[in-house]
């Protein structure tokens, strides 16, 4: 059982949220649409949370497909641990996929995002996450990404984390990620916070 070490006074004024899993493939109908896939996680968060332990970014080896052409497996650990004072900008994690085209450029090959799930008792939960590209709404411009192979990226991906940001944004969907993912909280029952699911025993 994971153990967080709270400092004298600290469970009163914070909960903490341990996530842990791995991002473990990428998925494609039809085989993935060029090779060297890796990808690029980001954990996005409300001002009042705070990272205590593990990575806020991290960047996966490169990979392709081996015995089944439709998965690119990475197997890549995730693990953090995040305190705060309430559950407001509850923790989401970023991912972005990166490959190379037919001309050997690196290239935007989706984006995907995930809520980091609520505290339950060692429950690992999987999750598939569809993977969707920006598209050019100007048609001289998709024109030049057709035939270039370079799609269109985020300048900042981050600002998937929040709907008010990417409203409008044209996009197409191929494929998925699939994350396994379990969260561990300490300290909610004393902030009067309830998740509906067994937490982990504040005493």
């Amino acid at each position: 059982m994971l153990e967080l070490q709270l400092t004298s006074g600290e469970s009163e004024s914070f909960f903490h949220l341990s996530v842990t899993g791995q991002l473990e493939s990428a998925h494609f109908p039809m085989g993935p649409d060029g090779g060297g896939l890796f990808c690029r996680y980001d954990i996005v968060a409300g001002p009042d949370w705070e990272l205590v332990s593990g990575l806020r970014s991290a960047v996966t080896q490169s990979a392709r497909t081996e015995s089944d052409y439709r998965t690119v497996v990475f197997n890549m650990p995730v693990e953090f641990t995040m305190k705060s004072t309430n559950p407001h900008g509850w923790p989401q994690i970023i991912f972005s996929l990166y490959g190379a085209n037919i001309w050997n450029v690196e290239t935007n090959r989706g984006y995907a995002r995930v809520h980091c799930p609520l505290s339950g008792a060692g429950t690992e939960r999987t999750i598939k996450a569809p993977l969707f590209i920006p598209k050019y709404s100007n048609l001289c411009s998709a024109a030049m990404s057709w035939l270039s192979g370079v799609n269109p990226e985020l300048r900042d991906p981050k600002i998937l984390a929040d709907g008010s940001k990417h409203k409008g944004l044209a996009c197409e969907t191929y494929g998925e990620l699939v994350v396994r993912l379990q969260a561990i909280s300490r300290g909610s029952s004393r902030m009067a916070l309830d998740w509906g699911q067994t937490a982990v025993d504040d005493r």
